[in-house]
């Protein structure tokens, strides 16, 4: 009988030495943690068979080419200073929000964020307005 077999059997788990049992709850250990990491490595290999297959890059919108000849773009527009009316608006609306008078609220710089916003932008955002209150 062979010592994994032994180590198995409860009633001849008393005779083993104490060599034999170390020797056992090491190959238990070594054969546990093999399989362990042979079952992570093949959810390893699924995942990353799976990527290949889900995967798809964005697709760069090309530039349609038209019969027509272009027109000259536009010189880009030089980044003026908001006029007065936007900033009266956005001081009103800012006000409204957060249910007090426009009379003490200072609106420094007014600039246009690009792109979409997450949820974490929009509540930073509102952290550091809240950080400035007097």
């Amino acid at each position: 009988m062979g010592l994994m077999e032994q180590f198995a059997n409860p009633e001849t788990m008393h005779s083993l030495s104490m060599g034999e049992k170390l020797a056992g709850a090491g190959i238990t250990t070594i054969m546990g943690m093999g399989i362990t990491f042979l079952v992570l490595i093949l959810l390893w290999g699924c995942v990353a068979i799976m990527t290949k297959f889900t995967y798809r890059p964005k697709k760069e919108e090309k530039p349609q080419a038209s019969a027509a000849p272009a027109a000259t773009p536009a010189a880009p527009a030089a980044p003026a200073a908001a006029d007065d009316s936007l900033i009266a608006v956005i001081s009103a609306a800012i006000a409204a929000y957060e249910g007090g008078s426009a009379n003490n609220l200072v609106v420094r710089k007014i600039s246009r964020i690009s792109g979409d916003t997450t949820v974490w932008g929009d509540a930073g955002r509102a952290d550091c307005i809240d950080s400035r209150k007097f």
